[in-house]
Protein backbone atom coordinates (compact mmCIF):
# COMPACT_ATOMS: atom_id res chain seq x y z
CA UNK A 1 0.00 0.00 0.00
CA UNK A 2 1.45 3.48 -1.01
CA UNK A 3 2.36 6.35 1.81
CA UNK A 4 -0.83 7.78 1.23
CA UNK A 5 -2.99 5.12 2.98
CA UNK A 6 -0.70 5.28 6.32
CA UNK A 7 -2.32 7.11 9.15
CA UNK A 8 -1.72 7.49 12.87
CA UNK A 9 -3.82 7.28 15.86
CA UNK A 10 -3.25 9.64 18.97
CA UNK A 11 -4.55 8.14 22.02
CA UNK A 12 -5.57 11.63 23.60
CA UNK A 13 -7.77 10.23 26.48
CA UNK A 14 -7.88 6.40 28.32
CA UNK A 15 -9.26 4.00 25.93
CA UNK A 16 -10.38 0.74 26.47
CA UNK A 17 -11.00 -1.88 23.38
CA UNK A 18 -12.73 -4.91 24.98
CA UNK A 19 -11.33 -8.43 24.00
CA UNK A 20 -13.22 -10.61 26.37
CA UNK A 21 -10.04 -11.22 28.11
CA UNK A 22 -8.91 -10.62 32.04
CA UNK A 23 -5.97 -10.57 34.11
CA UNK A 24 -5.95 -14.48 36.13
CA UNK A 25 -5.29 -14.14 39.19
CA UNK A 26 -2.73 -17.26 38.78
CA UNK A 27 -0.57 -14.81 35.81
CA UNK A 28 0.06 -11.74 37.91
CA UNK A 29 1.50 -9.77 40.84
CA UNK A 30 0.93 -6.56 42.05
CA UNK A 31 3.91 -4.41 42.92
CA UNK A 32 3.05 -2.40 46.42
CA UNK A 33 6.03 0.01 46.49
CA UNK A 34 6.54 0.26 43.14
CA UNK A 35 2.81 0.79 42.13
CA UNK A 36 2.47 -1.94 39.36
CA UNK A 37 0.86 -4.97 38.39
CA UNK A 38 2.92 -7.34 36.68
CA UNK A 39 1.71 -10.07 34.10
CA UNK A 40 3.13 -13.17 33.23
CA UNK A 41 2.69 -16.85 31.77
CA UNK A 42 1.23 -18.69 34.90
CA UNK A 43 3.52 -22.37 33.89
CA UNK A 44 6.35 -19.54 33.17
CA UNK A 45 5.77 -18.81 37.18
CA UNK A 46 4.85 -22.68 37.87
CA UNK A 47 8.49 -23.85 36.74
CA UNK A 48 10.65 -21.44 38.75
CA UNK A 49 9.05 -22.35 42.12
CA UNK A 50 10.97 -24.56 44.37
CA UNK A 51 8.70 -28.16 45.08
CA UNK A 52 7.51 -26.99 48.24
CA UNK A 53 6.00 -24.05 46.93
CA UNK A 54 4.72 -25.78 43.76
CA UNK A 55 2.88 -28.36 45.70
CA UNK A 56 1.57 -25.62 48.03
CA UNK A 57 0.60 -23.43 44.69
CA UNK A 58 -0.75 -26.72 42.93
CA UNK A 59 -2.89 -27.64 45.99
CA UNK A 60 -4.85 -24.23 46.03
CA UNK A 61 -5.21 -24.00 42.39
CA UNK A 62 -6.51 -27.41 42.76
CA UNK A 63 -9.22 -26.99 45.33
CA UNK A 64 -11.66 -24.74 42.82
CA UNK A 65 -13.59 -23.09 45.39
CA UNK A 66 -14.15 -18.89 46.27
CA UNK A 67 -11.82 -19.76 49.27
CA UNK A 68 -9.40 -21.16 46.96
CA UNK A 69 -9.66 -17.54 45.24
CA UNK A 70 -9.26 -15.89 48.23
CA UNK A 71 -6.29 -18.01 48.89
CA UNK A 72 -4.40 -17.42 45.91
CA UNK A 73 -4.56 -13.93 46.04
CA UNK A 74 -3.20 -13.91 49.62
CA UNK A 75 -0.51 -16.35 48.03
CA UNK A 76 0.32 -14.16 45.20
CA UNK A 77 0.80 -10.60 46.95
CA UNK A 78 4.51 -9.73 47.32
CA UNK A 79 5.82 -12.38 45.17
CA UNK A 80 8.36 -11.47 43.17
CA UNK A 81 8.76 -12.37 39.14
CA UNK A 82 11.59 -12.15 37.56
CA UNK A 83 11.19 -13.91 33.59
CA UNK A 84 9.29 -12.45 30.81
CA UNK A 85 6.94 -10.26 31.43
CA UNK A 86 4.80 -7.13 31.39
CA UNK A 87 4.32 -4.28 33.71
CA UNK A 88 0.96 -2.18 33.89
CA UNK A 89 0.59 1.12 35.94
CA UNK A 90 -1.78 0.95 38.67
CA UNK A 91 -2.89 3.65 41.37
CA UNK A 92 -1.89 3.86 44.64
CA UNK A 93 -5.48 3.56 45.25
CA UNK A 94 -6.14 0.63 43.62
CA UNK A 95 -3.67 -1.02 45.65
CA UNK A 96 -5.31 0.01 48.51
CA UNK A 97 -8.27 -1.51 47.60
CA UNK A 98 -6.29 -4.81 46.53
CA UNK A 99 -4.84 -5.41 50.03
CA UNK A 100 -8.13 -4.38 51.80
CA UNK A 101 -9.79 -7.03 49.49
CA UNK A 102 -7.86 -9.73 50.00
CA UNK A 103 -8.19 -9.20 53.92
CA UNK A 104 -11.71 -9.67 53.88
CA UNK A 105 -13.38 -12.06 55.45
CA UNK A 106 -14.74 -14.93 53.00
CA UNK A 107 -18.84 -14.21 52.62
CA UNK A 108 -17.21 -9.97 52.02
CA UNK A 109 -14.74 -11.57 49.27
CA UNK A 110 -17.17 -13.38 47.74
CA UNK A 111 -19.70 -10.05 47.09
CA UNK A 112 -16.72 -8.12 45.46
CA UNK A 113 -15.25 -11.07 43.76
CA UNK A 114 -16.94 -10.06 40.74
CA UNK A 115 -16.49 -6.41 40.34
CA UNK A 116 -12.46 -7.13 41.47
CA UNK A 117 -12.44 -8.33 37.90
CA UNK A 118 -9.64 -6.32 35.20
CA UNK A 119 -10.49 -6.34 32.04
CA UNK A 120 -7.56 -6.04 29.53
CA UNK A 121 -7.62 -4.16 26.47
CA UNK A 122 -7.11 -5.42 23.24
CA UNK A 123 -4.08 -6.77 22.63
CA UNK A 124 -1.15 -8.57 20.62
CA UNK A 125 -0.95 -12.21 21.59
CA UNK A 126 2.71 -12.67 20.71
CA UNK A 127 3.89 -9.03 21.60
CA UNK A 128 1.54 -8.92 24.26
CA UNK A 129 1.21 -4.93 23.33
CA UNK A 130 -1.83 -3.23 22.71
CA UNK A 131 -3.53 -2.52 19.30
CA UNK A 132 -6.81 -0.88 17.79
CA UNK A 133 -8.78 -2.82 15.59
CA UNK A 134 -9.41 -1.70 12.44
CA UNK A 135 -13.65 -2.61 12.99
CA UNK A 136 -13.01 -0.04 15.99
CA UNK A 137 -11.97 2.75 13.69
CA UNK A 138 -14.35 1.82 10.79
CA UNK A 139 -17.36 1.73 13.61
CA UNK A 140 -16.87 4.82 14.74
CA UNK A 141 -16.45 6.45 11.48
CA UNK A 142 -19.66 4.95 10.01
CA UNK A 143 -21.75 5.78 12.65
CA UNK A 144 -20.69 9.73 12.10
CA UNK A 145 -21.23 8.97 8.70
CA UNK A 146 -24.65 7.62 9.26
CA UNK A 147 -25.41 10.73 11.13
CA UNK A 148 -24.64 12.75 7.82
CA UNK A 149 -27.26 11.39 6.12
CA UNK A 150 -29.69 11.25 9.15
CA UNK A 151 -29.69 15.16 8.62
CA UNK A 152 -29.67 14.65 4.98
CA UNK A 153 -32.67 11.88 4.53
CA UNK A 154 -35.36 10.57 6.97
CA UNK A 155 -36.06 6.95 7.23
CA UNK A 156 -39.40 5.70 8.60
CA UNK A 157 -39.34 2.97 11.15
CA UNK A 158 -42.15 0.54 12.05
CA UNK A 159 -42.00 0.28 15.58
CA UNK A 160 -42.49 -3.50 15.72
CA UNK A 161 -39.37 -4.47 13.46
CA UNK A 162 -36.58 -5.96 15.84
CA UNK A 163 -34.24 -5.22 13.82
CA UNK A 164 -34.75 -1.23 13.22
CA UNK A 165 -30.64 -0.46 13.73
CA UNK A 166 -30.11 -2.94 10.70
CA UNK A 167 -33.23 -1.44 9.12
CA UNK A 168 -32.27 2.68 9.65
CA UNK A 169 -28.62 1.87 8.06
CA UNK A 170 -29.64 0.39 4.81
CA UNK A 171 -32.19 2.88 4.68
CA UNK A 172 -29.71 5.74 5.29
CA UNK A 173 -26.93 3.84 2.46
CA UNK A 174 -29.34 2.96 0.64
CA UNK A 175 -28.62 -0.87 0.14
CA UNK A 176 -30.48 -4.01 0.60
CA UNK A 177 -27.99 -6.42 1.04
CA UNK A 178 -23.75 -7.00 2.04
CA UNK A 179 -22.40 -6.74 -1.23
CA UNK A 180 -24.15 -3.76 -1.57
CA UNK A 181 -22.93 -1.56 1.13
CA UNK A 182 -20.86 1.20 0.65
CA UNK A 183 -18.68 0.55 3.57
CA UNK A 184 -17.82 -2.65 2.32
CA UNK A 185 -15.26 -0.88 0.12
CA UNK A 186 -13.80 1.29 3.25
CA UNK A 187 -10.35 -1.44 3.82
CA UNK A 188 -9.22 -0.43 7.29
CA UNK A 189 -6.40 -2.57 9.01
CA UNK A 190 -5.62 -2.98 12.41
CA UNK A 191 -3.95 -0.17 14.50
CA UNK A 192 -0.78 -1.25 15.59
CA UNK A 193 1.95 0.90 18.24
CA UNK A 194 4.75 3.01 16.87
CA UNK A 195 7.06 2.88 19.27
CA UNK A 196 6.34 2.94 23.11
CA UNK A 197 2.67 2.26 24.60
CA UNK A 198 1.85 2.58 28.51
CA UNK A 199 -1.12 0.86 29.66
CA UNK A 200 -2.57 1.76 33.07
CA UNK A 201 -5.70 -0.20 35.27
CA UNK A 202 -8.32 2.51 35.82
CA UNK A 203 -11.73 2.40 37.25
CA UNK A 204 -14.76 2.98 35.42
CA UNK A 205 -17.19 5.42 37.79
CA UNK A 206 -20.79 6.03 37.12
CA UNK A 207 -21.75 10.17 37.77
CA UNK A 208 -24.80 11.83 37.05
CA UNK A 209 -24.90 14.28 34.07
CA UNK A 210 -27.05 16.78 36.39
CA UNK A 211 -25.36 17.80 39.59
CA UNK A 212 -28.64 18.43 41.50
CA UNK A 213 -30.31 15.41 41.14
CA UNK A 214 -32.01 13.81 43.69
CA UNK A 215 -29.98 10.11 43.17
CA UNK A 216 -26.80 9.00 42.56
CA UNK A 217 -25.57 7.39 39.30
CA UNK A 218 -26.62 3.38 39.43
CA UNK A 219 -24.05 1.89 37.68
CA UNK A 220 -21.26 -0.36 40.11
CA UNK A 221 -17.43 0.64 39.39
CA UNK A 222 -15.46 -1.20 36.89
CA UNK A 223 -11.85 -2.47 36.83
CA UNK A 224 -10.41 -1.76 33.12
CA UNK A 225 -6.99 -1.81 31.34
CA UNK A 226 -6.41 1.18 29.07
CA UNK A 227 -4.24 3.22 26.70
CA UNK A 228 -2.67 5.94 28.37
CA UNK A 229 -2.69 9.24 26.33
CA UNK A 230 0.26 9.95 24.28
CA UNK A 231 0.38 6.32 22.64
CA UNK A 232 0.58 6.70 18.72
CA UNK A 233 -0.20 4.19 16.89
CA UNK A 234 -0.23 3.53 13.13
CA UNK A 235 -2.27 1.30 10.19
CA UNK A 236 -3.89 2.04 6.91
CA UNK A 237 -7.02 2.97 6.15
CA UNK A 238 -8.00 3.04 1.77
CA UNK A 239 -11.74 3.22 0.08
CA UNK A 240 -11.99 1.16 -2.77
CA UNK A 241 -13.83 1.49 -5.54
CA UNK A 242 -16.28 -0.92 -6.63
CA UNK A 243 -15.26 -2.96 -9.22
CA UNK A 244 -18.59 -2.62 -10.91
CA UNK A 245 -20.86 1.37 -10.49
CA UNK A 246 -23.78 -0.39 -10.26
CA UNK A 247 -23.05 -2.79 -8.05
CA UNK A 248 -23.02 0.25 -5.23
CA UNK A 249 -24.90 3.15 -5.39
CA UNK A 250 -23.56 5.89 -3.73
CA UNK A 251 -19.86 4.94 -3.63
CA UNK A 252 -17.60 6.36 -0.52
CA UNK A 253 -15.37 9.41 -1.02
CA UNK A 254 -12.56 8.78 1.64
CA UNK A 255 -12.64 12.93 1.67
CA UNK A 256 -16.54 12.66 2.47
CA UNK A 257 -15.74 9.98 5.34
CA UNK A 258 -13.13 12.17 7.13
CA UNK A 259 -15.27 15.25 7.01
CA UNK A 260 -18.47 13.77 8.55
CA UNK A 261 -15.99 12.26 11.17
CA UNK A 262 -14.91 15.78 11.99
CA UNK A 263 -18.38 17.53 12.11
CA UNK A 264 -19.90 14.89 13.89
CA UNK A 265 -17.41 14.40 16.91
CA UNK A 266 -16.37 17.93 17.17
CA UNK A 267 -20.06 18.45 17.97
CA UNK A 268 -20.08 14.98 20.25
CA UNK A 269 -16.99 16.70 22.35
CA UNK A 270 -18.55 20.18 23.24
CA UNK A 271 -21.95 18.53 23.96
CA UNK A 272 -19.78 16.52 26.20
CA UNK A 273 -18.13 19.37 27.57
CA UNK A 274 -21.13 21.56 28.21
CA UNK A 275 -22.69 18.19 29.67
CA UNK A 276 -19.11 17.82 32.03
CA UNK A 277 -19.75 21.48 33.42
CA UNK A 278 -23.31 20.75 34.37
CA UNK A 279 -22.60 18.15 36.47
CA UNK A 280 -19.48 19.52 38.05
CA UNK A 281 -16.50 18.17 36.26
CA UNK A 282 -13.94 19.40 34.34
CA UNK A 283 -14.59 19.67 30.51
CA UNK A 284 -11.93 17.72 28.41
CA UNK A 285 -9.47 19.57 26.25
CA UNK A 286 -6.73 18.13 24.00
CA UNK A 287 -4.48 19.38 21.66
CA UNK A 288 -4.43 17.98 17.62
CA UNK A 289 -3.03 18.27 14.64
CA UNK A 290 -4.64 20.70 12.40
CA UNK A 291 -4.70 18.39 9.51
CA UNK A 292 -6.69 15.08 12.06
CA UNK A 293 -10.20 14.70 12.91
CA UNK A 294 -11.60 13.51 16.33
CA UNK A 295 -12.99 9.82 16.56
CA UNK A 296 -14.09 8.39 19.97
CA UNK A 297 -13.03 4.81 20.49
CA UNK A 298 -13.91 1.76 22.66
CA UNK A 299 -15.67 0.99 25.91
CA UNK A 300 -17.62 4.22 27.62
CA UNK A 301 -17.58 6.20 24.72
CA UNK A 302 -20.84 7.55 25.57
CA UNK A 303 -24.26 6.43 24.01
CA UNK A 304 -24.77 9.32 22.24
CA UNK A 305 -21.25 8.74 20.36
CA UNK A 306 -22.23 5.51 18.95
CA UNK A 307 -25.96 6.20 17.87
CA UNK A 308 -27.73 8.31 15.35
CA UNK A 309 -29.12 11.70 16.22
CA UNK A 310 -32.71 11.64 15.79
CA UNK A 311 -33.25 7.94 16.20
CA UNK A 312 -31.62 7.37 19.48
CA UNK A 313 -33.55 5.34 21.33
CA UNK A 314 -31.07 4.68 25.11
CA UNK A 315 -32.18 2.91 27.68
CA UNK A 316 -32.53 5.02 31.07
CA UNK A 317 -32.55 2.41 34.30
CA UNK A 318 -34.61 3.82 36.68
CA UNK A 319 -35.70 2.83 40.78
CA UNK A 320 -36.39 -0.73 41.36
CA UNK A 321 -35.32 -2.28 38.03
CA UNK A 322 -37.71 0.06 36.35
CA UNK A 323 -36.57 0.84 32.63
CA UNK A 324 -37.43 4.45 30.59
CA UNK A 325 -35.82 5.04 27.04
CA UNK A 326 -34.55 8.47 26.24
CA UNK A 327 -32.84 10.11 23.35
CA UNK A 328 -30.03 11.19 26.02
CA UNK A 329 -27.92 9.11 28.34
CA UNK A 330 -28.70 10.40 31.88
CA UNK A 331 -25.23 9.28 32.81
CA UNK A 332 -21.19 9.30 32.26
CA UNK A 333 -18.74 6.98 32.76
CA UNK A 334 -15.48 7.86 33.47
CA UNK A 335 -12.14 7.51 34.15
CA UNK A 336 -11.13 7.39 37.97
CA UNK A 337 -8.08 6.14 40.13
CA UNK A 338 -10.18 5.43 42.64
CA UNK A 339 -13.42 3.02 43.22
CA UNK A 340 -14.81 5.89 45.40
CA UNK A 341 -14.59 8.73 47.52
CA UNK A 342 -12.46 10.44 44.14
CA UNK A 343 -12.33 13.74 43.45
CA UNK A 344 -14.49 14.90 40.56
CA UNK A 345 -12.37 16.94 38.82
CA UNK A 346 -9.98 14.09 38.43
CA UNK A 347 -12.48 11.97 35.97
CA UNK A 348 -11.74 12.01 32.80
CA UNK A 349 -13.80 10.77 29.95
CA UNK A 350 -13.04 7.89 27.78
CA UNK A 351 -12.31 7.14 23.98
CA UNK A 352 -10.73 10.33 22.80
CA UNK A 353 -8.72 10.01 19.90
CA UNK A 354 -7.28 11.85 17.00
CA UNK A 355 -6.68 10.41 13.26
CA UNK A 356 -4.98 11.70 10.24
CA UNK A 357 -2.22 11.29 7.83
CA UNK A 358 0.74 9.81 9.00
CA UNK A 359 3.77 12.46 6.99
CA UNK A 360 7.38 11.64 6.93
CA UNK A 361 7.70 14.57 8.94
CA UNK A 362 5.69 13.42 11.58
CA UNK A 363 7.00 10.09 11.71
CA UNK A 364 10.34 11.72 12.13
CA UNK A 365 9.11 14.14 14.54
CA UNK A 366 8.08 10.75 16.90
CA UNK A 367 11.38 9.49 16.63
CA UNK A 368 13.09 12.90 17.93
CA UNK A 369 10.84 12.61 20.71
CA UNK A 370 11.08 8.94 21.24
CA UNK A 371 15.28 9.08 21.61
CA UNK A 372 15.07 12.51 23.77
CA UNK A 373 13.09 10.86 26.55
CA UNK A 374 14.91 7.45 27.22
CA UNK A 375 13.74 7.00 30.58
CA UNK A 376 10.43 7.56 30.23
CA UNK A 377 10.31 5.93 27.66
CA UNK A 378 11.55 2.42 28.69
CA UNK A 379 10.03 -0.61 27.54
CA UNK A 380 7.93 -2.64 30.04
CA UNK A 381 8.48 -6.29 28.00
CA UNK A 382 11.42 -7.55 30.55
CA UNK A 383 14.17 -9.87 28.95
CA UNK A 384 13.76 -13.67 30.39
CA UNK A 385 17.45 -13.79 30.29
CA UNK A 386 18.29 -10.93 31.82
CA UNK A 387 16.00 -9.55 34.19
CA UNK A 388 16.39 -5.76 32.78
CA UNK A 389 14.16 -3.36 31.14
CA UNK A 390 15.23 -3.24 27.66
CA UNK A 391 15.98 -0.07 25.55
CA UNK A 392 13.28 2.03 23.99
CA UNK A 393 12.53 0.16 20.17
CA UNK A 394 13.19 2.44 17.26
CA UNK A 395 10.50 4.17 16.02
CA UNK A 396 9.13 2.51 12.67
CA UNK A 397 5.77 1.30 10.89
CA UNK A 398 4.83 -1.95 9.81
CA UNK A 399 2.32 -2.14 7.54
CA UNK A 400 0.00 -5.20 8.15
CA UNK A 401 0.06 -7.82 5.24
CA UNK A 402 -3.25 -8.28 4.43
CA UNK A 403 -5.24 -10.46 1.84
CA UNK A 404 -8.23 -11.89 0.51
CA UNK A 405 -9.17 -15.15 0.56
CA UNK A 406 -12.01 -15.76 -2.22
CA UNK A 407 -14.20 -18.81 -2.36
CA UNK A 408 -12.72 -20.23 1.13
CA UNK A 409 -13.75 -22.70 3.46
CA UNK A 410 -15.34 -21.31 7.02
CA UNK A 411 -15.65 -23.43 9.99
CA UNK A 412 -17.05 -23.07 13.38
CA UNK A 413 -15.76 -25.18 16.62
CA UNK A 414 -17.54 -24.55 19.62
CA UNK A 415 -14.34 -25.71 22.01
CA UNK A 416 -11.55 -24.03 23.65
CA UNK A 417 -14.34 -20.88 23.68
CA UNK A 418 -15.29 -20.78 20.35
CA UNK A 419 -12.61 -20.81 17.02
CA UNK A 420 -13.39 -19.52 13.73
CA UNK A 421 -10.88 -21.33 10.72
CA UNK A 422 -10.86 -20.66 7.44
CA UNK A 423 -9.33 -22.15 4.58
CA UNK A 424 -7.93 -20.98 1.27
CA UNK A 425 -7.97 -22.72 -1.91
CA UNK A 426 -4.72 -23.07 -1.58
CA UNK A 427 -4.69 -24.93 1.44
CA UNK A 428 -3.83 -21.82 3.56
CA UNK A 429 -5.76 -21.52 6.90
CA UNK A 430 -6.20 -18.78 9.90
CA UNK A 431 -7.97 -18.74 12.35
CA UNK A 432 -9.65 -16.43 14.93
CA UNK A 433 -10.45 -17.38 19.06
CA UNK A 434 -13.18 -16.32 20.97
CA UNK A 435 -17.04 -16.70 20.38
CA UNK A 436 -17.45 -12.68 20.71
CA UNK A 437 -14.26 -11.80 18.46
CA UNK A 438 -15.80 -14.07 16.01
CA UNK A 439 -18.72 -12.94 16.02
CA UNK A 440 -17.80 -9.29 15.16
CA UNK A 441 -15.77 -10.44 12.34
CA UNK A 442 -18.35 -12.65 10.55
CA UNK A 443 -21.06 -10.68 8.62
CA UNK A 444 -24.25 -11.09 10.50
CA UNK A 445 -25.97 -12.73 7.64
CA UNK A 446 -23.44 -15.84 8.45
CA UNK A 447 -24.11 -15.84 11.88
CA UNK A 448 -27.39 -18.03 12.29
CA UNK A 449 -25.58 -21.04 9.71
CA UNK A 450 -22.02 -20.61 10.41
CA UNK A 451 -22.67 -20.46 14.68
CA UNK A 452 -26.20 -22.38 14.98
CA UNK A 453 -26.58 -24.46 11.94
CA UNK A 454 -24.15 -26.63 10.22
CA UNK A 455 -21.47 -24.79 11.32
CA UNK A 456 -19.34 -24.07 8.29
CA UNK A 457 -19.70 -22.10 4.60
CA UNK A 458 -18.24 -23.55 2.26
CA UNK A 459 -17.55 -20.50 -0.01
CA UNK A 460 -17.05 -16.87 1.93
CA UNK A 461 -14.77 -14.10 0.91
CA UNK A 462 -12.68 -14.02 4.01
CA UNK A 463 -10.02 -11.00 4.71
CA UNK A 464 -6.79 -12.37 6.51
CA UNK A 465 -3.88 -10.76 8.00
CA UNK A 466 -0.36 -12.05 8.89
CA UNK A 467 0.68 -11.78 12.21
CA UNK A 468 4.38 -13.65 12.38
CA UNK A 469 3.86 -16.75 10.98
CA UNK A 470 0.68 -16.87 11.20
CA UNK A 471 -2.72 -15.66 9.41
CA UNK A 472 -5.60 -14.22 11.55
CA UNK A 473 -8.91 -13.85 10.26
CA UNK A 474 -10.14 -10.07 9.91
CA UNK A 475 -13.56 -10.26 8.08
CA UNK A 476 -15.67 -13.13 6.79
CA UNK A 477 -18.10 -12.09 4.13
Amino acid sequence: MNEQNTFYIKILSPVHIGCDEVYEPIGFVINEADETLTAFDPLDFFRRLDAQTKARYAAICGKGTIESIAELYKFMRNRQFEGASVKVKISKEFVKHYVESIGKNIRDFQKELNQFSIARTSFNPVTQKPYIPGTAVKGALRTAYLNKLAKETRITLDRHDRKQSETLEKGLLDYTTLEKDPFRLLKISDFHPVGFCATRIVYAVNEKKKETSRFKARGPYQILEVIEPGAVFAGTIQVLDPLVKETIKNPLKREAVFESAKIFYDKEMKRENDELKTAGIQAFSAAKENDACMLRLGRHSGAESITIEGYRNIKIMKQRGAKDYSDKATTFWLTSNAAAGYQKNQLIPFGWVSVGLLTEELQKNLEQRRAADNEKTKSVIIDEKTAKIAAPEKVKVSVPVEEVWENAYVSFNAGGGGIVTAQSADKKTAEIRGKEKALAVVSETLHKKLFDGKKNVPKARVTVRKTGNAWEIVKVE
